[in-house]
């Protein structure tokens, strides 16, 4: 589980941080990149508001680590539908992408959180929320380092019709 959460932060990371540092490249007004900027991070915001209560009754109503796999399943769709954006460069389906990233950790979380304490003992349950807050964190800083070396290769993106 460990792997798979880190793996998770580091996805989530590193598209959004490309997003933004593409963005940085964009030869648009200093506003517009704002806009679009903050519009990245309301969209991968917006899925915690939205949908950790049904993450949380999935993992009540089901198996958690069916749940799991089924929010892995749909991140290996959504990486899919994120390298034809980056294929094509189209801003529009690369911030689709960030949300359904959010989606995918919102629903993931309340599983990943409950299942410790069938795993671990009661005396482990605090060292095992400590290694998964560790690795949640290396990964945000490490997806955000190769977000910065991934956005050399993915300068140039379309904003809307231009």
């Amino acid at each position: 589980m460990f792997v798979t959460q880190f793996q998770g932060a580091f996805s989530d990371n590193a598209l959004k941080n490309l997003v933004l540092f593409m963005i940085l490249g964009l030869s648009v007004p200093l506003a517009k990149k704002h806009d679009i900027g903050e519009q990245v991070t309301a969209l991968f915001s917006l899925p915690f508001i939205l949908f950790s209560m049904a993450g949380g009754y999935l993992a009540d109503r089901f198996s958690k680590r069916s749940v799991m796999i089924g929010v892995k399943v749909f991140e290996i769709f959504v990486m899919f539908i994120l390298l034809v954006g980056l294929a094509s460069r189209q801003m529009q389906i690369l911030i689709g992408c960030i949300f359904l990233m959010g989606t995918h950790s919102a629903f993931f979380g309340p599983s990943k959180y409950g299942s410790l304490p069938e795993l671990l003992p009661e005396k482990r349950l605090s060292w095992g929320n400590g290694m998964l807050e560790l690795g949640t964190f290396m990964a945000i800083i490490l997806g955000t380092v190769a977000a910065g070396f991934m956005a050399t290769h993915f300068r140039t993106i379309k904003v809307g019709r231009d």
